[in-house]
C-alpha cells in the first residue's frame, strides 16, 4: 500500500472504528420505509444520476469489448452525501448475483465505520477522487474488488454524493483501472451540470469557458441569471481559471457588471444565431472568456441554444397559452369535483380575483396554484410561494414585507425585499394561511386593500400588483368562529373557494396511479399485479397524492423491472388476510355500467375462466394487448388475488 490515503484510512478504521481486519464487514442497510423517504427527498439527484449511469455502463461495456477496460463485470453505485446507496446499475445485478452479499444495491451504507477501506468510503471521507484495489481493502470480502469513486458537488458547494464503479472480480493490476477515473469524472460533471440546470430551470443558465480551453467541461462555469440580469447562483465545481476565488462576489452582481454584455443583448444574439453561438466577453479582470447559453426557461419565446443544439420555444403568447392551458386541463383527470374546479378556474383565470384552495395535506394545492399561474397572463412574471406555517412568527413579517437597512438588530446592511414585492406583477401563493399570526393578518389585509407595501423601518409605501392564491388544510370557517382568523381578511382571499378532494374520494385513482408510474419510470405502460391494484384502490391514503407518489417511487425502486407486485408495497398498505382464489369486485367509485359495458365485462370474465386466468392467452384470444386487458380488468373491477 504505497498510497498515503490508503494508509491513513487503514489507521482510521483499525484505530478509530476498531474494525477487525480478520473479520467481516457489518453491512448496514436502511429499511424500506426510511429508504423510500430518502429516495423521495433525493428524487432529482436519483433521476439525473440514474439516467447518466445507464449511459455510462453501456459505454464502459463497449470499451471493455475493445480491451480498453479490464473487465465488463462492474457495478455503478450512486450514493448520497451520507454514504447511502441510492441507485445501482451493472452486469453484476443483471446476472442475478446476490447484491446483499456485497452491498451493491440501494439502501446499503458505505461509510468507513461499516465497510472499512473502500473506494466510496474513502471518497466520502476525503471528498476527493479515490481508487482502492484488491488487498488495499480492509476486509477480505472485498479483496477481489477494484473500486473507483468520484465526488459530486451540489450548487451550494456542499458534497451532493459519490459515484462509484466497482469491479467485483479484479484480476488486473491497479494501473489497468486508471482509464476508469476520467469516465467517472465526466459522469460526475454531467450530473452536476444537469442538477444545477434543473434547480434553476426558471432562469437563464450561462456557461462560461476560458477561450483556450473552450471544450473542457472541467473549466466550465455555470451561472443562473434571473429576468433582471442578476446572477442568482454560480455552480461550485469550477476551476480557478474560470472564476478564481470570486464565486461569492459574483452572486448578486448584474451580468453587465461582470461581462461586457447585457442579458437582453446576449439573448438577442442567440435569437439571430443560425447555429450554436458564442461570443467573446471581456471580464472586468481583463481576461477573455467564451460565453454560451446552456439552457433557457420555456418562457423565453425565441429559438434557444440548449447543449449546443437549436430548439424552438413558443414564438407567440397564443401558442404558449395553448400549452399551459392544456397542462391545466391535464390536472382535471376523470374526477368530477376536480374537473369542476378546473372549469371554474378558467372562468376567472385572468381576472383580478383571489382564490382560496382548501384540502388535506398532500392533495395537490401547491401544484394547482402553480398551474393556475402558468396558465394565466401573469405566467411571465414571478410566482412566489411562502409557507406561513414554516417561518418563525418573529420573521414572517420581514419575509412578507421586507425591511430597510438597520431596521432592527441583526438586519442586513442593505435591507431586504419582501416576498410580496418580489411577486410584483405575478402571483403570491400563501400556503397554510390558516397558520398566519393574527397580528400579521391586519398588515396583509391593508396590502390587499390598498395594493401598497410598506417595508419595516420606513413609512414610504410602494405600489404592488399581485394575484393572491391562498391555501390551508384547516377549516377556515372554524378558525374565524374561534377568533383565530380575521373575517375581513377572509373576504379578501376567498373570492373563489375550491375544495380539493382527498385521494380516497377521487374517482380517477386508476388514472392517477398510471400517470405517476409513467412519470416515475419513464415508460408508457406499467405492469401492476391485480392484488397490488386491489390495495391501491382500497387503501385510504391519509397522505393523499403525496403519499401515493412516494409509495409508487419506492415500489419501483424495490421491484424487478417495470412491474409492481404486492410485496413491493409498504407493510402499512398490505393489511389483513389475503383472500384466496379469484375475486371480482366493482369499484365503489365506478358509475353504473351501460349494457355494452356489462356485455364486455361478462365476456372478459368468461374468457379468463376459460383460459384458466392466463392473461396472456386471454389477451391473444380477445386480440388486444396484455396491458389493454389489464386496464379493462381494472375498469370493471375484475381482480385476481393469486396474481
Amino acid at each position: 500500500m504505497d498510497n498515503d490515503y490508503i494508509t491513513h484510512a487503514w489507521d482510521r478504521c483499525t484505530g478509530q472504528y476498531r474494525l477487525d481486519v480478520n473479520g467481516a464487514p457489518e453491512l448496514q442497510r436502511l429499511d424500506a420505509g426510511n429508504l423510500g423517504r430518502l429516495l423521495e427527498e433525493q428524487h432529482l439527484f436519483v433521476e439525473i444520476g440514474s439516467a447518466e449511469m445507464t449511459r455510462l455502463i453501456k459505454q464502459m461495456l463497449r470499451f471493455s469489448e475493445d480491451a480498453m477496460l479490464p473487465s465488463p463485470d462492474c457495478t455503478l453505485l450512486l450514493l448520497d452525501a451520507g454514504g447511502v446507496a441510492l441507485h445501482a446499475v451493472g452486469t453484476e445485478l443483471e446476472s442475478g448475483r446476490d447484491a446483499r452479499y456485497s452491498g451493491m444495491d440501494a439502501g446499503f451504507i458505505w461509510r468507513e465505520e461499516y465497510v472499512g477501506v473502500t473506494g466510496p468510503s474513502l471518497c466520502l471521507h476525503d471528498m476527493k477522487p479515490r481508487m482502492v484495489h484488491r488487498e488495499e481493502h480492509l476486509f477480505r470480502n472485498f479483496v477481489e474488488m477494484a473500486c473507483c469513486a468520484m465526488p459530486i458537488w451540489a450548487p451550494s458547494g456542499a458534497l451532493l454524493g459519490v459515484i462509484d464503479s466497482t469491479y467485483s472480480r479484479s484480476g488486473y493490476a491497479k494501473s489497468a483501472y486508471v482509464s476508469v477515473m476520467p469516465l467517472l469524472a465526466q459522469l460526475a460533471r454531467r450530473i452536476e451540470m444537469k442538477y444545477f440546470a434543473r434547480n434553476y430551470q426558471d432562469h437563464v443558465i450561462l456557461s462560461v469557458n476560458r477561450l483556450n480551453d473552450y471544450t473542457d467541461h472541467d473549466d466550465e462555469a455555470l451561472f443562473a441569471i434571473n429576468e433582471n440580469g442578476v446572477i442568482v447562483a454560480a455552480e461550485f465545481a469550477l476551476t480557478k481559471g474560470t472564476i478564481g476565488d470570486a464565486k461569492g462576489g459574483l452572486v448578486g452582481a448584474n451580468l453587465r457588471d461582470v461581462f461586457d454584455v447585457s442579458l437582453d443583448k446576449m439573448l438577442d444574439d442567440h435569437h439571430r444565431a443560425e447555429k450554436s453561438h458564442s461570443r467573446t466577453l471581456l471580464r472586468n479582470t481583463g481576461r477573455h472568456d467564451g460565453l454560451r447559453v446552456f439552457s433557457l426557461p420555456d418562457k423565453v419565446s425565441f429559438t434557444a441554444v440548449v447543449n449546443g443544439i437549436l430548439r424552438n420555444t413558443p414564438h407567440s403568447r397564443d401558442e404558449a397559452s395553448v400549452q399551459v392551458h392544456d397542462s391545466l386541463l391535464a390536472l382535471s383527470g376523470d374526477d368530477a369535483v376536480v374537473s369542476e374546479n378546473i372549469r371554474r378556474i378558467h372562468k376567472v383565470l385572468n381576472k383580478n380575483i383571489s382564490i382560496l384552495l382548501l384540502g388535506e395535506t398532500g392533495t395537490g394545492k401547491d401544484t394547482l396554484a402553480r398551474a393556475i399561474h402558468r396558465a394565466s397572463d401573469r405566467r411571465d412574471k414571478p410566482f412566489v410561494a411562502i409557507n406561513c406555517a414554516a417561518i418563525p412568527e418573529s420573521l414572517i413579517e420581514s419575509e412578507l414585507f421586507g425591511y430597510e437597512p438597520g431596521s432592527f438588530t441583526g438586519a442586513s446592511r442593505v435591507g431586504k425585499q419582501g416576498k410580496v414585492m418580489a411577486a410584483n406583477g405575478g402571483t403570491l401563493f400563501l400556503d397554510e394561511i390558516g397558520d398566519m399570526p393574527a397580528a400579521l393578518q391586519g398588515r396583509l389585509l391593508r396590502v390587499l386593500e390598498e395594493r401598497e407595501v410598506t417595508p419595516l423601518g420606513t413609512i414610504k409605501a410602494s405600489p404592488v400588483d399581485i394575484r393572491v392564491i391562498s391555501a390551508t388544510n384547516k377549516s377556515i370557517d372554524d378558525l374565524v368562529q374561534q377568533g383565530g382568523f380575521r373575517t375581513d381578511l377572509l373576504y379578501r382571499i376567498n373570492d373563489v373557494v375550491l375544495s380539493l378532494p382527498p385521494l380516497r374520494e377521487r374517482s380517477d385513482k386508476i388514472r392517477l396511479v398510471e400517470t405517476i408510474c409513467q412519470q416515475e419510470c419513464g415508460v408508457s405502460e406499467m405492469e401492476i399485479s391485480a392484488e397490488a391494484w386491489n390495495i391501491f384502490l382500497g387503501y385510504s391514503w391519509p397522505g393523499n397524492i403525496r403519499e401515493l407518489r412516494s409509495v409508487i417511487r419506492t415500489a419501483l425502486a424495490l421491484s424487478d423491472g417495470n412491474a409492481i407486485r404486492c410485496e413491493d408495497l409498504p407493510e402499512r398498505l398490505v393489511t389483513g388476510e389475503r383472500a384466496g382464489g379469484r375475486v371480482t369486485t366493482a369499484p365503489a367509485t365506478t358509475p353504473p355500467w351501460s349494457d355494452s359495458d356489462a356485455l364486455e365485462r361478462n365476456r372478459i370474465l368468461a374468457e379468463l375462466e376459460r383460459h384458466h386466468w392466463r392473461v396472456i392467452d386471454t389477451a391473444k384470444f380477445l386480440k388486444v394487448s396484455r396491458n389493454t386487458l389489464y386496464r379493462k380488468m381494472r375498469l370493471y373491477g375484475i381482480m385476481d388475488a393469486d396474481a
